[in-house]
């Protein structure tokens, strides 16, 4: 198996399972709400849904470090592995430190979305194409609804559903550049915009 068909899977099993054990979660939740409870009061301890929040938030760090290891070879991809391994370690922060925590949380959140944004913008670089064009625009929505979030600007949809303006378009852009490490091939010549800068750089070293 190669080592993108690999990091596809694998990014594509902690969607999934996020998606599957969060929505879970939101039914043990007492007096849960989409307007009015973010996603991360889920993970409160005090909450009979944090177990389960939590372990998914776990599974989705282990597996999101994995993909950045697998990847950190392909040199094509420049810095995305990196990202993927500070998404991954974001989320585990966010498991051992809930809200209520709310500086270490919002480590975790930095790590997890902010930097899963940027790795949406890099791809406009690394994959010339409609993909690319696409994960630019996502990753300039990441940036304006994680900005207008911390400035409480909700537009209506109360803090809850700002929130998940911030995580669902992020979500499905991972998903969708998970097909795209499934079906790319490594050995494709290397032509991206950024690609040329590296070469050029580094004909002068």
């Amino acid at each position: 198996m190669r080592r993108r068909e690999l990091a596809g899977i694998l990014l594509f099993v902690a969607i999934i399972q996020f998606a599957f054990l969060a929505n879970i979660s939101q039914l043990l939740y007492d007096g849960y709400s989409l307007r009015d409870t973010l996603l991360s009061d889920l993970g409160v301890w005090e909450q009979p849904s944090a177990l389960l929040f939590n372990t998914s938030l776990v599974i989705f760090g282990v597996l999101g470090i994995g993909v950045g290891v697998i990847l950190w070879p392909d040199k094509k991809l420049n810095f995305i592995p990196l990202l993927f391994v500070l998404c991954g370690i974001g989320m585990l922060i966010m498991a051992a430190f809930p809200i209520t925590i709310e500086w270490a949380h919002d480590v975790g959140a930095f790590l997890s979305f902010v930097l899963i944004a940027v790795a949406a913008l890099a791809c406009y670089w690394t994959f010339p194409g409609p993909f690319g064009k696409a994960s630019f625009i996502i990753g300039i929505i990441g940036f304006f609804t994680e900005i207008t979030y911390k400035l409480e600007i909700y537009f209506g949809l109360g803090a809850a559903g700002s929130e998940r303006m911030i995580i669902y378009p992020l979500f499905i852009w991972m998903a969708a550049f998970a097909a795209v490490l499934f079906y790319s091939d490594e050995n494709a010549p290397r032509d991206s915009l950024l690609d040329r800068f590296f070469a050029w750089a580094a004909s002068y070293f």
